[in-house]
């Protein structure tokens, strides 16, 4: 994880790097942290999140 300073705001870049192709950890990963930042981004703009739903989805 990395934060850099942009004007008034702050970047966060997340990068996963595994020597191992292909990779199931990346593939696990890569469905979460996508919701998970949007929730932390909506969090951090309006003080509430946006997606309420689990993750991984509930099988039925």
């Amino acid at each position: 994880m990395e934060l850099e300073p942009i004007g008034a705001a702050v970047k966060l870049s997340i990068t996963h790097t595994i020597d191992c192709e292909p990779s199931k950890l990346i593939g696990a990963v890569s469905g979460g942290w996508p919701k998970i930042i949007s929730n932390l981004k909506s969090l951090l703009e309006t003080g509430a999140i946006a997606l309420q739903e689990a993750y991984p989805p509930s099988k039925p």
